[in-house]
C-alpha cells in the first residue's frame, strides 16, 4: 500500500509559510512578485485563489529570510 500523504504531496497555505518562516504576509507577497521565490505547487491566479508552497518552498524561505536577517 502506498501512503499518497507524504510531505511532497503536501501544499501549504500563506499563513502557514508565514508562520513558519517567520515573516509577515506583506513580505511573503513581495518575494513572490518580485521573483525572489514563489509558490511551486500553486501559483495564485487571480484574485480569491491561494498560492500552495512545498516543503522545499518553506526550507528555502527559511534560509533566505536568514541570509536577509
Amino acid at each position: 500500500m502506498t501512503d499518497t500523504n507524504t510531505d511532497s504531496n503536501l501544499g501549504y497555505r500563506s499563513p502557514q509559510v508565514c508562520k513558519v518562516v517567520g515573516i509577515t504576509y506583506r513580505q511573503l507577497d513581495y518575494w513572490d512578485r518580485s521573483g525572489l521565490l514563489g509558490p511551486s505547487m500553486q501559483v495564485a491566479s487571480g484574485s480569491g485563489t491561494q498560492r500552495l508552497y512545498t516543503f522545499q518552498d518553506i526550507v528555502t524561505l527559511r534560509v533566505i529570510k536568514r541570509l536577509k536577517d
